[in-house]
């Protein structure tokens, strides 16, 4: 890696876990949701996704994004890198004071455009991650609804940390294993799914040379 690279300790994008916005997700669900009463059923939608393999394809996924991200990012870096240099070669080994104060501002001009670079991947990664949770959650929605109605159950609330018991026969998360399983829900490619997902971070734009008085 070169000079800029180095200078600004370029950082991979992290993205967030999928488990971590799994538990998110379905903690802020669950707190809008009423307190049981009679016709309630449950439902663990990490199971759900362990059961079925999304819990890994959706890793997988986020994984796919975050490194596409990762290297739109090194790329626009490395062109980066090489405008700063072309000006220091025009400039020679032997600035003057003021060709030395336009090459802090040309670099500071650059640091400042990567850095909202990978601010902008940041945010299209976690979004691309959160897309994956709610479009899981959505495909996995109407099953537990149609055995609910067939329940005579009027809520069905999600499992979470804050449940410390509950009866089984009102959690229905075998059931909605069972039945996605059956409509082969989650059958198809990883490959397809990310290609919709997946971030694009803008072109580099080369920063403009700050003009000596």
């Amino acid at each position: 890696m070169g000079r800029f690279i180095e200078d600004n300790n370029m950082k991979s994008i992290s993205g967030l876990f999928v488990a971590c916005l799994l538990a998110a997700l379905f903690l802020a669900g669950c707190n809008q949701t009423p307190a049981a009463e009679p016709g309630t059923l449950v439902v663990d939608l990490s199971a759900i996704a362990k059961a079925t393999g999304q819990e890994q394809s959706m890793q997988n996924q986020a994984q796919t994004v975050r490194e596409d991200a990762n290297a739109q990012l090194i790329e626009s870096a490395k062109e980066i890198e090489k405008w700063l240099a072309d000006e220091r070669a025009k400039i020679g080994d032997t600035p003057t004071q003021e060709q030395a104060v336009q090459l802090q501002q040309l670099s500071q001009q650059a640091q400042q455009q990567y850095a909202q670079l990978q601010s902008e991947a940041q945010q299209k990664v976690q979004k691309a991650e959160i897309n994956l949770i709610l479009d899981y959650r959505e495909a996995v929605k109407p099953f537990a609804e149609k055995i609910a109605r067939s329940r005579d159950a009027s809520v069905v609330l999600l499992v979470d940390q804050s449940v410390f018991w509950l009866d089984p026969a009102i959690d229905i998360t075998g059931d909605v294993i069972s039945a996605l399983r059956a409509e082969r829900v989650f059958a198809g490619s990883d490959a397809d799914q990310v290609s919709a997902t997946l971030p694009t971070v803008a072109p580099v734009e080369t920063p403009a040379a700050a003009t000596a008085e």
